[in-house]
């Protein structure tokens, strides 16, 4: 027996983790598998965001922050086409402000961390 009811009209873990991916944030769900992945975490001091940036190099990534937002901007070559580019765009929008002038950053093993430190009230 493999645990699953041979009777059953649809596999019912399917249709669970389904139903969590689409409505626990189905648009982060849907971007992280269209532009790239992102995490997001916080402390009492800063917010860490972490993008996942396979094959990427560092020299391709933009990172910009205005207020409350944070914007990551991916360059991204066609295979097909070696001399065109398309543009990979992520936008997070935090609940205050962050100090724009101490951002830091950090590009290892594909992965990009930046942490943000929020701003004194």
């Amino acid at each position: 027996m493999n645990g699953k009811d041979e009777n059953a009209p649809f596999d019912s873990k399917l249709i669970e983790n389904w139903f969590e991916q689409f409505f626990l944030d189905p648009l982060t769900t849907y971007l992280d598998k269209t532009v790239f992945r992102i995490d997001l975490f916080e402390t009492e001091n800063e917010f860490i965001v972490e993008a996942l940036l396979p094959s990427c190099q560092k020299e391709n990534i933009h990172v910009a922050v205005n207020g409350q937002e944070l914007s990551i901007k991916v360059k991204d070559h066609k295979k097909n086409h070696p001399h065109s580019h398309n543009y990979k765009i992520r936008t997070v929008t935090f609940p205050m402000s962050i100090d724009e002038l101490k951002i830091d950053t950090r590009f290892e093993h594909d992965i990009l961390e930046i942490k943000l430190y929020k701003k004194d009230k």
